[in-house]
């Protein structure tokens, strides 16, 4: 399932999202404008987390930033096309709604914690691995976790491939932050999942994705007002 568009309306523009999605492309632009793949992966081995520098104290030479603030700048990093498309997709479907609650700095703040609690999660479960993790999906997987708790009936427009072929549907959020979230945990904790993570890494990182989105859950009371009923256009907030 492909989200596409959140059917609700916030009364004020999500400047925080659109900045975040703008950071995230102009970083992937950086990445492909390297000239050499040498280059280029020297330039992800700097910035992305790698979970035996973070339990081994390992620094890297300059320009590397210090090995903890790898836990923040891997956020900003994406292997593909495909990858950073479909996470500023879902930053932009879900983001907007909690942006709203939280307020503009308050809702960066949430972002990046649940980002780095997401590369906590995937350091505790690989911390033998010399893997480089990138991506924003540890973030993303958090706004997930609080829309589900704020807005679990919202209708969202999606798309979900039959074969070749596309079938628009209205479904519920629950459906598909539900699904989704389900997938995470189901594949990081299967047998044969946590061995290959344990032993060499995995091309997706299921744990930053569940550690994110368990910290969206746990910490959406703490930046998130509460929900607010809709009348038409307007919001009112339950008191």
């Amino acid at each position: 399932m492909i989200p596409i568009r959140d059917l609700s309306r916030t009364p004020v523009f999500p400047i925080a999202v659109y900045g975040l999605v703008l950071l995230n492309v102009i970083a992937f632009v950086h990445e492909v404008a390297i000239p050499t793949e040498a280059a280029r992966n020297a330039f992800i081995d700097d910035f992305a987390l790698i979970p035996f520098d973070i339990t081994h104290g390992v620094q890297l030479a300059a320009p590397a930033p210090p090995t903890l603030l790898t836990l923040v700048t891997s956020q900003f990093l994406h292997g593909s096309v495909l990858h950073i498309f479909f996470n500023m997709l879902f930053l932009a479907v879900f983001g907007p709604e909690i942006e709203y609650l939280a307020g503009h700095v308050r809702f960066i703040g949430f972002y990046l914690i649940c980002g780095i609690a997401g590369n906590v999660a995937q350091v505790a479960m690989s911390p033998g691995s010399h893997v480089p993790g990138i991506g924003a999906s540890g973030a993303i997987a958090g706004i997930l976790g609080a829309y589900l708790l704020r807005f679990p009936t919202n209708s969202i427009e999606t798309i979900v491939p039959i074969g070749c072929f596309p079938l628009f549907l209205r479904l519920p959020a629950v459906l598909i932050i539900g699904v989704w979230a389900a997938i995470q945990f189901i594949h990081g904790f299967g047998p044969v999942s946590t061995r290959v993570l344990s032993e060499q890494g995995s091309d997706i990182a299921y744990f930053a994705h569940i550690g994110g989105f368990s910290a969206g859950v746990l910490l959406s009371a703490l930046f998130v007002k509460s929900a607010p009923a809709r009348q038409g256009r307007r919001y009112r907030y339950y008191h």
